[in-house]
């Protein structure tokens, strides 16, 4: 059986399937890009990317939880035992 997101609870669904992250990772690139307005290199636009990855990655991983994987953990736990369970 393929895995589609269909198959997944609905909180986690409406999160994986949104480009919500994707943009404001994108606004927050932009936001920055503004107030430098000329890069003297690439590279330092590469720089920039990626202190601004860094910096987001650590607030996602200390602050919030985006998706809570104990809770997908109970769910494909629950969704094995109920296979099991119907053979």
């Amino acid at each position: 059986m393929p895995w589609h997101f269909s198959y997944l609870p609905e909180r986690f669904r409406n999160r994986l399937i949104t480009t919500n992250m994707v943009e404001r990772l994108n606004e927050e690139v932009r936001r920055r890009e503004r107030v430098i307005r000329i890069f003297p290199y690439e590279f330092s636009a590469h720089r920039l990317i990626g202190a601004i990855l860094i910096e987001i990655d650590e607030r996602w991983s200390t602050e919030r939880l985006y998706l809570n994987m104990e809770i997908f953990r109970e769910w494909i736990e629950k969704r094995m035992r109920k296979k099991r369970h119907n053979g």
